[in-house]
Order: structure tokens, then C-alpha cells, then sequence
């Protein structure tokens, strides 16, 4: 694995430095990168993450019925931002394909699972609890 700076990147895809890169498909549309790396493989690695912070301090000035506003203006925006987000990515993929980018969907990820679970485990370890409570949010 090559380290590249992401100011970097576009030039070290392009003269081979790296073959390839994690992106988001709109990143790596935005970014001219079907220029220099015309595959993009979609494969549901990670999901993007919107979060609702508040402060100790501050939530500890909310009544009952305050939180559970927020808990549930959440819930609801949380609908939404999914809805949204599938629809914002399958018109960027939409548009990559039509601009000729070879796009690899992939359909069965367990083989991809099972060959991660030896790095999981021993980069997960010493927290085995919460790498299992993150897991279980799914």
C-alpha cells in the first residue's frame, strides 16, 4: 500500500504511483479522477455518516420531552439523508457510466467478509466489545 497525500493523488494515479484509490463516487467524479483511473468499484464498504452532536453541557439543559424531539427529528432526517444519498450516488453512477467509466458492482461481498476477519480480529481486539456494538447497528 502507497501513502499519497489526497493533493497528490490525481498525479500519482496518473504516473502509476498508485493503481488505485478509496473514494466516493461523487469525490472521484468531482475530482477528474475517471481521467487517469476509469474503473470504479462499488462494492459498500463504508457508508457515508451524518451526526446530530450536542454537548454534555448542553443536552444536560434539555427536559425529557426536548430529547426526545431531537431523538425523534433525528430518526426522521436519518429517513430522508438515506433517501436522498441513494438517489444523489445512483445519478453520479448514472453519469460516470454514460461518460464511458467501467463500473464494477459488486453483488456477493461474503468472500470479501471472510477475507477480512483475521485483520479485524487483530486490529480489533483490545476493543472487542464496541467493534461488536458497531457491528451490531446494522
Amino acid at each position: 500500500m502507497t501513502v499519497v497525500n489526497f493533493t497528490e493523488l490525481y498525479s500519482a494515479l496518473q504516473t502509476g504511483v498508485t493503481d488505485g484509490a478509496e473514494q466516493p463516487a461523487a469525490n472521484y467524479k468531482s475530482n477528474a479522477f475517471p481521467e487517469v483511473a476509469p474503473y470504479i468499484m462499488l462494492d459498500g464498504h463504508t457508508l457515508g455518516a451524518v451526526q446530530i452532536i450536542i454537548a454534555d453541557s448542553g443536552w444536560a439543559k434539555l427536559n425529557d420531552q426536548q430529547r426526545a424531539w431531537i431523538i425523534e427529528a433525528g430518526k426522521a432526517v436519518q429517513k430522508e439523508n438515506e433517501k436522498y444519498s441513494a438517489a444523489a450516488e445512483e445519478k453520479v453512477i448514472s453519469q460516470l457510466k454514460e461518460a464511458g467509466v467501467h463500473v464494477i458492482e459488486v453483488e456477493n461481498k461474503a468472500e470479501w467478509v471472510k477475507a477480512c476477519q483475521p485483520t479485524i480480529k487483530a486490529n480489533t481486539s483490545s476493543q472487542a466489545d464496541l467493534y461488536k456494538k458497531i457491528v451490531d447497528l446494522q
